[in-house]
């Protein structure tokens, strides 16, 4: 039997991570990093390509990258050229929009008003705080008194994958991180655990801990170790992309994702500097490839290249077995409404670092039994949160949306629903409903049900003085919103050699 103790014998000293790609490098990069003391390898191959479209994070990635990681901001600035993003605009649900923001809109209570924000926004709402408003009015940031953006720790990055992999790479090697270029050819396993990897240029990998990063083939984890999957299919039926873009030509520089909703499923919009990233996300089993194309085609013309990207969305049971932890595609996939790849990634790498001090640098059964079970709420809580997205959007009334309506498996967001449905957008009980680790707390859920305007009986009916105090912190919102600065504008500055980043600036907002 496994001993439930640490042992010294078994301390993990050296560490592979399989696979290259933002993955890879920000597992090898947070164990490097956080356990200077060990011998950390990237195995990868060259030849084999990244998925490479352009990528929305959450508020979360800055933070990591420059307040766990310790990654210069304006070195990453210049190298990789993020652009902000407040949140999301989507075009979803009954409302021409409304705006997601990271900030709290609604899960929040004005001092000079009796009820959530919330109950003032069922009938008409677009945004409900300052962040939202921005977005409303597509100006990236605040202004300060000498014109310079007001940076905050609550945007998130919009990044071009292949500038961003390579400087997490380059990164890699800076701080002693063995990189592999080959492919593993077979991968020697002894009862649970794995001993040796074997590479096509008749060279071996061995370690005492591995870390799956192979994408959606799942080499160690799921081929190795046999660990069963998880489909979420029965509440996120789409399962492929077509994705594409065109180079920016005079369009306003967006603050935001846009997730609009198509016959078929939806599209993203992800803003670049140079590129405007756009890719239908859809369901095979209501339109062909080329139909999907033709519709994504014929509702964006400007778009030149495109290429089909296959998935199954759904997650690994154990995302931990024996010696391997899998990171990324690796472990489990979600479509991208929601843009939580990047920040599950962090989140369970740091989470991994954290479990593995508490260990002594030793595999301790029970704590790899709480991992898992952290990385299996993770993963629910996603899955049940974009499922709400589907069974609510009532937009287009298509056969694909009918059968979404009808048929979307909630996965465990049945009480939540019913506890908005019952008490409408309050506060008081939200987090009881929710249990614990929902990545996406009450605002979210608020946003995506007000958004949508699914009907609550929690109805409140202000007063005429309750009406002129909203209605006055509205106006005041879109006048200070309409002064803001333009993203080009601010993105200017930022990469300016006169912006100075305070040295503790993602430090303080650090959250691992």
């Amino acid at each position: 039997m496994e001993s439930s103790s640490p042992s010294n014998s078994g301390r993990i000293q050296k560490i592979a991570v399989v696979g290259g790609g933002s993955a890879g490098f920000l597992a090898a990069l947070t164990l490097k990093t956080r356990l200077p003391q060990l011998d950390v390898t990237v195995v990868h191959s060259s030849s084999i390509p990244i998925i490479g479209v352009g990528e929305g994070t959450t508020f979360t990635m800055p933070i990591f990258l420059h307040g766990y990681l310790g990654i210069d901001p304006t070195e990453f600035h210049r190298e990789v050229r993020p652009t902000y993003k407040l949140g999301i605009r989507f075009l979803w649900g009954p409302r021409p929009r409304f705006h997601y923001s990271f900030t709290n809109q609604l899960d929040a209570r004005r001092t000079d008003l009796p009820r959530a924000n919330g109950f003032y926004c069922y009938e008409d709402y677009d945004y409900a705080d300052i962040n939202g408003a921005l977005m409303g009015h597509e100006r990236g940031f605040l202004r300060q008194q000498n014109g310079a953006p007001v940076v905050d720790t609550t945007a998130a990055y919009h990044l071009e994958n292949g500038p961003f992999v390579a400087f997490l790479e380059k990164r890699a090697r800076e701080i002693g991180i063995e990189i592999i270029d080959a492919e593993v050819t077979n991968v020697v396993r002894d009862d649970d655990k794995i001993l040796d990897l074997q590479l096509d240029s008749e060279r071996s990998c061995n370690a005492d801990f591995f870390i799956d990063c192979s994408g959606f083939r799942s080499l160690l984890l799921g081929e190795a170790m046999d660990e069963k999957f998880e489909d979420f299919s029965s509440s996120l039926f789409c399962d492929r992309a077509v994705a594409g873009g065109w180079q920016r030509s005079g369009e306003t520089l967006l603050p935001f994702t846009t997730a609009e909703t198509m016959d078929n499923g939806w599209c993203w919009q992800i803003e670049h500097d140079q590129v405007v990233n756009r890719g239908y996300v859809y369901s095979s089993n209501a339109v062909s490839d080329d139909k999907a194309e033709e519709e994504f085609r014929r509702k964006n013309p400007k778009v030149t290249d495109t290429r089909v990207i296959g998935f199954t969305t759904g997650a690994r049971r154990n995302t931990w077995a024996g010696n391997v932890v899998a990171l990324g595609n690796a472990a489990g996939f979600v479509e991208p409404l929601e843009a939580t790849n990047l920040a599950v990634i962090c989140d369970h790498a740091a989470k991994l670092v954290d479990t593995l001090k508490d260990s002594a640098m030793t595999v301790v059964p029970t704590s790899r039994m709480y991992y898992n079970r952290y990385t299996q709420r993770m993963w629910q809580g996603i899955r049940r949160f974009l499922a709400m997205h589907y069974r609510f959007n009532t937009r287009l009334d298509t056969a694909f949306w009918r059968a979404c309506q009808e048929d979307t498996d909630l996965a465990g967001a049945e009480e939540i629903i019913e506890y908005y449905q019952a008490c409408g957008p309050g506060l008081l009980w939200a987090r009881e409903a929710m249990g614990a680790d929902d990545p996406f707390n009450w605002e979210g859920y608020l946003a995506m049900l007000v958004g949508q305007k699914v009907a609550h009986n929690g109805t409140h009916q202000p007063e005429s003085q309750e009406l002129a105090i909203w209605q006055d912190y509205m106006r005041r919102l879109n006048q200070t919103a309409g002064q803001g600065i333009g993203m080009a504008d601010a993105l200017a500055m930022i990469r300016s050699s006169n912006w100075q980043w305070h040295p503790d600036f993602y430090q303080r907002a650090n959250r691992w």
